[in-house]
């Protein structure tokens, strides 16, 4: 044991006082905060009065369109600090020649000086015959078509009810409240107290969407774990090329080795992961917003990274052993990135549906264990208290055996030299004496 500490403490003060360790650690986040920053620019840009063209044929639907965005006011101000532009029509009276003021429209659009047409045709306040009415037809440069489509849809749809209840004799101040959409609150789940059995109503819920603290909170366990064992399988492999390894082995033993390699790698993402969940603490403070910080899946969030980091580690060490040169590590290295990429794709479902089927059978696949069954635990839905016990004992379990696994590669692949083997021959050295 004191030999593995000592290896495992030259290792780790070599990699967190190198010089990638550190710029890593300054420049992501860096980069998450730029990207929000960059975001929240577009956002606030896009929320400034994009001007909307109406060629209207009917005579009276732009006016009641432009009357029913004024009135509704105070959501058009709302939607300025949110994602998604604020639209300020202007009426514009139609040509003979409909094809040639299209096109200069269209021209418009291109500069810049609108940001969409809207063409009303003249029976669109009228009611069908039969079937649905004739669709609006509307011109934009803009990538967001459906968004945008849905958004405007709503608004002018707004101002034709106002023309339709105008004609028929409504008053139109009348008309403009009856129009007026209800607000919906999203509220949280009613629950049962455990301890003291009464229900407990679901208060108000969040602004911030909720499945926000779970996402950054299982993709920072997918990038510590990312950085903490992917090196290794280049640092090995380039220590086995300059035949560093014939050395050691004369003061310790191949299982010596790859454990103090192991717990190095360990005593980095723990160490980077403890810096990056205290700053994310003070910065959710600072904003009066701790209260949404999951503090009660912290323990949670070491266990699964301690048992991911070292399965994935001692992989990485056994496969850079193997490996004659650097390079060749380089091509082996899907089989560590894919299991701990895998669950980043998954995200957007399981956060959609935490308990659905694949969401339920990905938490009990070791390898994508704590991503998936962290990212459940932390989304308001909850999972069963025995699920994440389960979860934990499967990944632990296998954590040992690819430590096991690893082991028995390492051993041989330490001092082999030539052609890199590939996989099949990879698991034959499992099973020599």
């Amino acid at each position: 044991m004191r030999r593995i500490l000592l290896i495992a403490k030259r290792d780790y003060l070599q990699i967190v006082s190198s010089r990638a360790y550190l710029i890593g650690l300054i420049m992501l986040p860096l980069i998450i905060g730029g990207s929000i920053f960059m975001v929240s620019l577009a956002n606030r840009g896009g929320g400034a009065g994009q001007r909307v063209a109406i060629i209207d044929h009917t005579g009276v639907a732009a006016a009641a369109i432009i009357q029913a965005s004024q009135a509704d006011a105070p959501r058009n101000l709302l939607a300025r600090n949110q994602a998604g532009p604020h639209f300020v029509f202007e009426a514009v009276k139609p040509e003979a020649d409909q094809d040639a003021q299209l096109l200069s429209l269209s021209n418009r659009i291109r500069s810049g000086e609108f940001f969409m047409v809207i063409d009303i045709p003249a029976d669109a306040l009228r009611p069908p015959a039969s079937g649905d009415p004739a669709p609006m037809r509307y011109y934009t440069n803009s990538a967001g078509f459906d968004a945008t489509g849905a958004q405007v849809s709503s608004q002018v749809n707004d101002g034709l009810r106002l023309a339709r209840l105008t004609q028929m004799g409504l008053d139109a101040s009348r008309a403009s409240g009856a129009l007026r959409a209800v607000p919906l609150v999203s509220m949280n789940l009613v629950k049962r107290d455990p301890t003291t059995g009464q229900i407990v109503p679901g208060g108000k819920k969040s602004p911030i969407p909720p499945g926000l603290v779970p996402y950054f909170l299982a993709t920072l366990l997918v990038m510590v774990v990312m950085i903490g064992s992917a090196p290794n399988m280049g640092t090995i492999a380039d220590d086995k090329q300059q035949r560093v390894f014939e050395m050691l082995l004369g003061s310790a033993t191949p299982l010596e080795l790859m454990a103090g390699k192991v717990l190095a790698s360990l005593g980095a993402s723990l160490t980077t992961s403890a810096l990056y969940i205290a700053c994310g603490l003070a910065l959710m403070f600072n904003m009066a917003i701790i209260q949404l910080a999951p503090l009660e899946l912290l323990p949670w969030f070491f266990a699964y990274l301690i048992a991911d980091v070292i399965m994935m580690s001692a992989w990485s060490v056994a496969i850079g052993s193997a490996c004659a040169t650097p390079q060749d590590a380089q091509q082996l290295a899907y089989t560590l990135i894919l299991p701990i990429m895998i669950p980043i794709f998954f995200m957007a479902p399981i956060i959609q549906r935490p308990n659905g089927n694949m969401a339920i059978v990905m938490s009990f696949i070791p390898p994508f264990t704590p991503v998936v069954m962290l990212l459940r635990q932390a989304l308001p839905t909850g999972v069963p208290w025995w699920q994440p016990w389960v979860g934990l004992t499967g990944i632990i379990a296998c954590a040992l055996a690819v430590v096991w696994f690893a082991s028995r590669i390492f051993r041989i692949g330490i001092l082999a030299s030539g052609k890199t083997p590939k996989l099949p021959e990879l698991f034959q050295w499992v099973w020599e004496r």
